[in-house]
């Protein structure tokens, strides 16, 4: 069998390690944050809520009901950065955090690939690794988790470092960055003790496995002693908010099937079906990885890629209204495959992958035009609403365009900020929060039961659906009913204003006869309860 065809020719000598690591971290990043110049703010799915949180916090006399719960605590990193620079415009220090975001991944990925596979492998490895800059997280608008994750890259490299060659120096090192890591979210930090753990206890003997821990864990304790601190305030819920988390089935796990589809989508960044050629790298990732099964590396060696993937099949994918637990360590499995590439593969395969990198970056940028235009269309209704209005909205639909997230549904931002409206799906729910309600609504008010509300019961069929009952079901409609009408009861009384959005011509007699429609335009519908027609 002949050995494939180089993908291309090796660097030259006189180009630096630190040089070729720039030039990749550069082409990484420019092709993930050109699309940020087309819009204001980029409608990443949660995105808007974290700015609407900041325009709360900003104003606490027009929001009195929420109470701001600190600087110094664990996934606060977006936060202070709004407190910092967000004086001069949200959406402005939203959209900057964003291209952070994407230039601390473009620049960790290949600073790993470099310490852990070598030189010889960035060129290669740069044509697969590029879906982790935009990535799931980022499409999500998980952005603490995502600055996280290439901080963690960055901070195993530190530890290897320290691994071949310990130092104090390295070590109070070692302990800044985690603290740092803690500070912008707790799971990555969790996931690299874990690995670090991992190896020590599996040295060969009690004084190398002594050795390792005091070298590479002793500097991790200050972070993981932070760290028990924030799962204890998510998980250890306060008595009067433990109907909010209840409004939602505490644990869920994937079927053998989303647990396979997770390993593509829960990397790719794509929002739409346009941008599924992700999965080209994904499948050659996979191939080639496997071929190479047998190589091991520091730190990420075949039994700590083996532990990952337990780990993903065994932890649910939410767990005490945390969505996507298992789903974050996704992408912590590819980084481990990505060190197992070859360092040539042929030329078609090269150029395949080199013109899915363009193309995604592409459609991301015709994509962010799309969803800004499904979030003008959202927007619409804002001359409609008074100043401070009680605006509840009901949402039969959480997307218009977007395919892979649902890119609407904290839309209802743009009315906050604007016109400083009441914000019910704000998250505040969790003392882990930015925010957090000083006396909680009734139940059925509070997010994540509201936000989902309109969408699950839109009609008989839906709640017959959710009830796993027959459709034909005679009960179906007086069930429907009664959901609704218990809504309105808690509803109606607390909000002046309706944003609906998407409704179904079948739902359209829910809407109370107090509500009269005041504005109408798409599928966007604004009403105001004693308002005439």
């Amino acid at each position: 069998m002949s050995e494939p065809e180089p993908s291309g020719s090796s660097p030259p000598p006189a180009l630096s390690d630190a040089r070729l690591v720039a030039l990749i971290a550069l082409a990484l990043f420019a092709l993930a944050a050109w699309p940020l110049l087309l819009v204001d703010l980029p409608q990443l799915q949660d995105l808007p809520n974290h700015v609407a949180t900041a325009h709360i916090i900003a104003h606490p006399d027009l929001y009195p009901q929420y109470a701001f719960n600190g600087l110094f605590k664990s996934n606060c990193l977006l936060t202070l950065w709004f407190h910092l620079f967000g004086g001069h415009g949200l959406t402005g220090a939203a959209r900057a955090f964003v291209a952070l975001v994407l230039a601390v991944n473009a620049l960790a990925l290949p600073v790993f690939i470099l310490r852990f596979a070598g030189r010889q492998a960035l060129p290669v490895a740069a044509l697969f690794v590029w879906p982790m800059v935009h990535s799931f997280s980022v499409a999500k608008g998980f952005l603490n988790f995502a600055f996280a994750f290439g901080l963690s890259l960055l901070l195993l490299v530190l530890i290897d470092r320290q691994r071949e060659r310990s130092t104090p120096a390295r070590g109070a090192g070692i302990a800044l960055t985690a603290c740092a890591l803690w500070y912008a979210h707790p799971f990555p930090l969790m996931v690299v003790g874990a690995l670090v753990a991992l190896h020590a206890v599996t040295r060969r003997g009690w004084p190398a496995r002594g050795a390792a821990a005091g070298a590479l864990l002793l500097p991790l304790a200050p972070a993981a002693l932070l760290s028990l601190a924030s799962a204890r305030a998510h998980l250890v819920k306060d008595a009067h908010s433990t109907a909010a988390a209840g409004s939602v089935s505490s644990f869920y796990y994937q079927t053998p099937w989303e647990l396979l589809a997770h390993l593509w989508t829960d990397v790719s960044g794509a929002v739409t079906l346009a941008g599924s050629m992700t999965v080209v790298p994904a499948l050659l990732l996979a191939w080639y990885a496997w071929r190479r099964r047998q190589l091991q590396r520091p730190l990420l060696s075949r039994a700590a890629l083996a532990w990952l993937a337990a780990a993903y099949v065994a932890l649910p994918m939410m767990l005490s209204n945390w969505w996507h637990l298992n789903c974050r360590l996704v992408p912590f499995l590819w980084a481990g495959l990505a060190l197992r590439l070859p360092d040539r593969i042929p030329r078609p395969v090269a150029g395949l992958l080199a013109a899915c990198a363009l193309s995604f970056s592409v459609v991301t940028g015709v994509d962010y035009r799309r969803l800004d235009r499904d979030r003008a269309e959202f927007a619409a209704g804002i001359d409609a609403v008074p100043e401070r209005a009680t605006l509840l909205p009901l949402l039969f639909n959480h997307s218009k365009t977007s395919a892979y997230m649902a890119s609407l549904t904290h839309a209802w931002a743009d009315y906050t900020l604007a016109r400083n409206t009441s914000a019910p799906f704000v998250f505040a729910v969790e003392r882990s929060y930015p925010i957090i309600y000083r006396e909680f609504p009734p139940p059925a008010l509070i997010p994540p039961a509201l936000d989902r509300f309109a969408r699950d019961n839109a009609t008989p069929a839906d709640v017959c659906r959710r009830l796993n009952q027959s459709p034909d079901d005679a009960s179906c409609g007086g069930t429907w009913r009664a959901l609704w009408d218990g809504f309105w009861r808690q509803a109606t009384p607390r909000f002046s204003h309706l944003l609906v959005w998407a409704i179904p011509p079948a739902a359209r007699p829910v809407i109370p006869a107090v509500y009269h429609r005041v504005f109408a335009a798409g599928d966007l519908e604004i009403y105001a309860r004693g308002a005439g027609n």
